[in-house]
């Protein structure tokens, strides 16, 4: 069971960072690639990824399967959001920056708010399985440092792979669907784990 959460944690920091990269290209046609859209990215990301965090902390109680299904369902809903991305750009385009494409608010806000939704959702899901990790592993040290490496070499991976394979290869939408269906089979492995988990741990 630590393997299947170790390679959760991984996969849910994958998912989480292909956004991220993929997200930069998705909104470039509308708001150009800039530091600004850059920036707006990133900072919007990792907001919503910290709000996230904290309700995920927030909502651990109740054992290791409650706190696993949570996090299958916040990361089933991410992937339904990365999905949508592409066809929501355009609706933002509308309300926010074709009527002023010079402004640079809008502009940044209309790179920002793409990733909100999914970035929080990514977010809620690692400290549940951060918390099934140490129920399950006695408080252990050393796995804790080892799903947080997990989680940086997941976040790394999935750069990597949308900067020089997906967006390539799939295009935008394309590597949007991938990382959705990456991100619907961490779910469904989440849930598997659920289901194995040893409730006689205390919440």
């Amino acid at each position: 069971m630590i393997h299947a959460l170790l390679l959760a944690e991984a996969l849910i920091a994958s998912c989480a960072l292909a956004f991220e990269t993929a997200a930069a290209r998705l909104v470039a046609p509308y708001a150009g690639m800039s530091t600004d859209s850059w920036t707006a990215i990133i900072a919007g990301f990792l907001l919503s990824w910290a709000l996230g965090n904290h309700v995920g902390g927030r909502c651990s109680a109740g054992g290791a399967q409650r706190s696993l299904c949570r996090a299958a369902t916040a990361v089933a809903g991410a992937a339904a959001m990365v999905a949508a991305t592409p066809l929501l750009l355009p609706v933002l385009d509308s309300w926010l920056v074709a009527s002023d494409p010079v402004a640079r608010w809008r502009l940044a806000l209309f790179a920002a708010l793409p990733t909100l939704g999914p970035g929080f959702l990514f977010g809620i899901a690692p400290p549940l399985v951060m918390l099934a990790i140490i129920r399950h592993s006695g408080g252990h040290g050393a796995l804790v440092g080892i799903a947080n490496a997990a989680g940086a070499a997941g976040s790394a991976a999935g750069a990597v792979a949308v900067l020089w394979l997906g967006l390539d290869w799939l295009g935008t939408r394309g590597t949007c669907l991938a990382i959705a269906a990456l991100g619907l089979v961490t779910a469904a492995l989440l849930m598997a784990t659920a289901f194995r988990a040893d409730t006689r741990h205390p919440a």
